[in-house]
């Protein structure tokens, strides 16, 4: 291996309680999920280049001028939008590397697979600029990475996202989130909410998804009324799981964590049109005496259990299990 190739992984993300009220001023619970990840390896070169993609650029502005245009498809521009941000925010002037990345996220399950890639583009960019000053200011001020990390997908990409995932994958561990007015600040230009450390976590949390049931998060939150006033009593009482998950963790009550996930799916269950196939899990997870919310608004759920009933049966449906 060249000793000037840089690898770095970034976790999946698995919501504890209170979301999707992030979206909507509420506050999350979140963690991360060590065994999948994504994977951005970098090395100098002469030009920006990325694997899977015959088009190679000359200089930082290339590559923001490309995504500019909308000239790509499939993932290759996570990593060329994550590099846009840092150009057009800090004016960064790169350095060329030829970029690769791989991932064990399953794709589109709830998870931040996408984020995960963005983060780590970014991260190792700082890394591989540590002497500048941008880099230095986002070293100093981690807090601006996960918004930089939103602007790469929401801004530049189109894509509809969220805080939390990338302030989890930034942060690592188990982050407790406010997203109100209230918690909001700005620094340089830049969103920044209230976050903050949780943990530990109680023994018998695993993540469970099925193949073939991936959904489309932006379809399922465009699907839903949020102008209405039921819309906004669900998310409110989600926002006060996620701050009643976060209380149980800092006290080691497993029982009263594992009553704000039901809790939270509950409210997503009002606030949401829900894949049966996804509810279904859900289901078998309660029947079997565990508490279980969704991770995201993909598909895969996150289960505390207290014995392993709930991962047998989860798997006798076709469940993969992942363990935290």
């Amino acid at each position: 291996m060249s000793a000037s190739l840089t690898t770095l992984g970034v976790p999946a993300r698995a919501a504890l309680a209170g979301n999707p009220s992030d979206g909507h001023g509420g506050a999350v619970v979140a963690t991360v999920v060590p065994s999948l990840t994504a994977t951005v390896s970098m090395e100098r070169d002469t030009h920006f280049a990325f694997s899977g993609s015959p088009v190679r650029f000359a200089s930082i502005g290339e590559v923001s001028d490309w995504v500019e245009r909308g000239e790509f498809e499939g993932d290759q521009p996570l990593m060329q939008a994550a590099l846009t941000v840092l150009h057009r925010h800090f004016d960064a002037d790169l350095s060329p590397h030829d970029f690769r990345f791989s991932t064990t996220i399953p794709r589109s399950l709830g998870l931040a697979g996408s984020s995960a890639i963005v983060a780590a583009t970014i991260i190792s960019m700082i890394g591989a600029h540590q002497d500048d000053l941008w880099a230095h200011e986002l070293i100093d001020q981690p807090g601006l990475i996960p918004s930089l990390a939103l602007e790469a997908e929401r801004d530049v990409l189109g894509i509809p996202a969220g805080l939390q995932d990338r302030v989890v994958q930034v942060f690592g561990g188990t982050v407790a989130m406010e997203f109100g007015e209230e918690h909001m600040h700005v620094m340089n230009g830049l969103d920044v909410c209230s976050y903050r450390p949780v943990g530990p976590l109680p023994d018998g949390l695993f993540v469970a998804y099925r193949e073939g049931t991936a959904g489309d998060s932006g379809l399922v939150h465009g699907a839903a009324d949020v102008s209405s006033a039921g819309f906004r009593r669900a998310m409110e009482c989600a926002a006060e799981a996620g701050r009643a998950a976060a209380d149980a963790i800092d006290r080691g009550d497993a029982e009263a964590l594992g009553v704000a996930m039901d809790a939270t799916f509950e409210q997503r269950a009002i606030a949401y049109p829900l894949d049966p196939a996804h509810v279904e899990m859900i289901h078998v997870a309660r029947s079997s005496g565990a508490s279980a919310n969704y991770t995201g608004s993909g598909g895969a759920i996150i289960v505390l259990a207290p014995d392993g009933r709930a991962a047998i049966a989860l798997g006798e449906l076709g469940c993969t299990i992942v363990p935290l």
